[in-house]
């Protein structure tokens, strides 16, 4: 027994020392070698970083922009959740800014509150019918937006820019000139600022000398079927990685099976194509409404 008491406790003394002599190990190395970095999971990347465009044609009665705006601190408002995301975004009162000097009172209430928020540029919708329209009629619809300021004496009662719609796709001269004369018209109205800024939408890739009329061009107007089918053929391949800040993609009428990582698998695809995008699942009126997945596009668009 005695000599089995003398084993056991050698034993344990061989345990003690080997404990000693681990901690002693942990805290030498804990001295010598800096702590390491603990380096979180990283998500999957959504690539390069992009704005979301919104075509706001959704008619501005009490609580209809609530999801896009922070209206008495509305359900899912997405400007306000992501002040990070820059949101472009158009409004179109008549077709362009109406018959009249201001639009009516619904909207001289909705616009200075979208305004607000400093991660929102306001444009202002004007068709140009592919440059066939009176040049003239166009200008006056720059000028009427550019005004509002003044004749709503209110200086948040304004648009940065505007957003000029069916612009050609084919190259020509006189089109050039055309769209060239109604961007130095953005460019040198005082109540367009401090943007300025120029939108121009042909809806597919159009002649590339097209872009140094504008800030921003749409190069994808169309639906999701579309859109994947533009990919496959590489349409988008034809454009340079240093137009890509230049350039936005509208997509709609997407099946309602494209929801979680499917969805986020389409918009990753678009911001790799644009700066700007906008993806709706919306099949009618697609600019009239946001959509049932329109806070899971933002949120995305966020990431």
């Amino acid at each position: 027994m005695n000599s089995q008491k003398l084993a056991n406790s050698r034993f344990l003394q061989s345990k003690r020392s080997c404990l000693l002599a681990f901690i002693v190990l942990v805290l030498i190395l804990a001295i010598i070698i800096p702590p390491a970095v603990v380096v979180p999971l990283r998500k999957k990347s959504m690539g390069p970083k992009s704005k979301v465009f919104v075509p706001l044609y959704v008619y501005p009665a009490p609580g209809a922009w609530a999801p896009l705006e922070n209206v008495r601190g509305a359900e899912h408002c997405r400007v306000a959740t992501h002040p990070s995301v820059n949101f472009t975004v158009v409004v179109n009162p008549g077709n362009g800014p109406g018959p009249d000097a201001l639009p009516d009172a619904n909207y001289t209430r909705e616009i200075p509150r979208l305004a607000s928020y400093n991660n929102v540029r306001l444009l202002g919708y004007v068709p140009v019918n592919y440059t066939n329209r009176d040049i003239g009629l166009v200008r006056r619809d720059i000028e009427t937006y550019a005004k509002w300021p003044v004749n709503g004496s209110s200086p948040d009662l304004a648009v940065q820019g505007i957003f000029f719609d069916e612009t050609p796709q084919e190259y020509d001269d006189r089109a050039f000139g055309y769209l060239q004369e109604l961007r130095d018209l953005v460019k040198g109205s005082s109540g367009l600022g401090p943007d300025n800024y120029v939108f121009q939408n042909p809806g597919v890739v159009s002649d590339t000398r097209y872009l140094s009329t504008a800030d921003s061009t749409v190069v994808f107007e169309a639906t999701y079927d579309t859109f994947q089918e533009r990919r496959k053929a590489k349409v988008f391949k034809t454009l340079s990685e240093d137009d890509r800040e230049q350039l936005c993609a509208v997509i709609h009428s997407v099946p309602d099976s494209i929801q979680g990582s499917k969805l986020r698998s389409l918009v990753k695809k678009a911001r790799k194509v644009a700066e700007e995008v906008y993806v709706t699942h919306l099949r009618v009126d697609y600019y009239a409404g946001f959509g049932h997945s329109w806070g899971d596009f933002v949120d995305l668009m966020a990431a």
